[in-house]
Formats: C-alpha cells, structure tokens, sequence
C-alpha cells in the first residue's frame, strides 16, 4: 500500500499566546517545518458564541494556511459526554454545532469528525432502539445543515467509560456507527484507542466499515483510560488495527490525535519525530 499523508489534531506545537490566531498561525509554521501534511482542527478553538463571532478568525486562518502551504483538511466538531436533560445545557450545545458547521465549511475543512453524544449505560437498562433514536434526533439536524453549507461530517465511534458495572455505550461497535451513517448519509471516523477500551477486534470491525472509512483517529491506551499516547506505549494490537485499513482500503490522512500533558516546549519537535517514525513503522503493517 502507498505511504499515507500525515497530519495531527492541532496540539503538537506549544500554545505561547493566548490569541487564537497567532496560536494557529504559530501551528502551521510548526506543522511546515516539521513534515506534517495537514491540520486537524478542532472547531472548539474558535469563538463560536454567534453566528458571525467566528468569521474574523476564519478569515485569517485561511490567509495564514494558505502562506504555509498547510491545510485544515479534517477537524472536530463540539462533544457531550451525553444527551442531557437540562433544556439550557442542550440548547447552547445545538447553538455551538450549527455556529462550528458553519465555520468548519468557511475553512474548507474536507470532513468533520461528529459524536454520538451517548453515554454509559448499565447494560439492565440499556435499550438499543432507544439510544438508536435519541442520537438520531439529536444529530439529523446537524447533518442536514451541514449538507447546506456543503460540509462532510463523519461518525466517530465511542469507547466505555470504565466502571463497576457491565456497561454499554451506543456507538462503541461499528454495527452502530455505520448504522446512524448509513441512515444519514455520513462516513465514518475509527478511533482505535476507543476500539481498544471496548475490546473490538479493530481489523473485523473496519473490514465491516469498508469504503465508509473517512477519517483515522491513531492513538494508543492500555486499555481502560482514553489516554491519547504514543502508539506503541500502549497495548493496542497495531498489526491487527492496520491490517484493518487494509481491509477497509482505506486511503485518507493518516491522522494522530494525541495528549501531549505537560511535554515541554524545547521537546516538542523530538516528540513529533516519534510521530512521523511511528506512522512509517504503522504504515509498512498495512497488508
């Protein structure tokens, strides 16, 4: 298979001004000089407030990615951990997505990662047909607009939250998020970090996904927190997750969603030496 573009969420780089513009204009600069290929931006870094707070940042993103040659090609949509209850908290939530919708279009943005919004379950009161429609509800409208303003979106699939209990999340299977994609019309983002809490077999489950296959999300846990860390610090089953690319002849970014904590400025350039090393290192799996 051949070598993969690379691109990461838009956290590799040090944060050194609290302006979101030179932040990001700071990214790309990074971003160039270090061999990465595209941005992963999350929407969240933008004043989303209204419908126009974000334009003026929007414009000068694109004028910054255009000098570096780099582009916000996939990004991230606002989350919740789950549907809640409060009428307010829900509003200013659906309020926040259409205002990203919106920007994520403005920016060019080739597809935009969205949640179920489900959360854990105790698996005596889950009820499959339930969390189906609930996440249908909650999420057709944000497809819809988004097919207005001409935006791709994709499902991303969840993991367990750990716990005493045996627990289920909707999303957590591929059968579930290509069950809403399908409906809908989306793609989908797999994210083998939340494959490997839920203990999927990650080259079944994207085989099952196929040509749905969108957007990556390469990260690596042991397997009970979503830790975000490097690939092979973890116990993911790497071959395995790339023979599943395979499968799914999937020919996207490879893209890397990482925490990078407290890793100092002076070492954030080694640190994304490991990342390009990494992704050859996953990539030569891909069979």
């Amino acid at each position: 298979m051949k070598q993969l573009r690379i691109s990461s969420c838009f956290n590799l780089h040090p944060r050194m001004s609290e302006d979101v513009n030179e932040h990001v204009k700071d990214g790309f600069r990074f971003y160039k000089e270090n061999g990465l290929d595209a941005v992963d931006f999350g929407t969240t870094l933008l004043d989303l407030s209204t419908d126009e707070s974000w334009r003026p940042q929007v414009e000068q993103i694109l004028k910054d990615s255009e000098e570096f040659g780099i582009r916000c090609e996939m990004g991230h949509l606002p989350f919740l951990g789950g549907i809640s209850k409060n009428e307010e908290v829900m509003e200013n939530f659906k309020n926040k997505m259409h205002h990203a919708i919106d920007a994520a279009a403005a920016l060019g943005i080739g597809y935009a990662v969205m949640h179920p919004n489900a959360s854990n379950m105790p698996m005596r009161k889950y009820d499959h047909k339930e969390q189906y429609d609930a996440t249908m509800d909650l999420i057709a409208p944000f497809v819809e607009h988004a097919n207005r303003v001409g935006l791709n979106v994709v499902l991303e699939n969840m993991r367990v939250v750990p716990g005493l209990m045996h627990v289920h999340r909707f999303g957590q299977t591929a059968e579930e998020i290509c069950d809403i994609a399908d409906a809908l019309g989306m793609g989908i983002c797999w994210d083998f970090g939340h494959a490997n809490i839920s203990g999927v077999k990650q080259s079944e489950s994207l085989a099952y996904i196929g040509k749905r296959l969108k957007v990556i999300h390469v990260n690596d846990n042991c397997g009970i927190e979503d830790e975000h860390i490097l690939p092979f610090t973890g116990n993911v089953d790497w071959r395995d997750a790339m023979h599943g690319l395979a499968l799914a002849e999937y020919e996207g970014l490879f893209n890397f969603e990482l925490n990078l904590g407290r890793v100092p400025a002076s070492m954030r350039k080694a640190y994304t030496g490991y990342v390009l090393e990494a992704a050859k290192e996953l990539m030569s799996y891909i069979e």
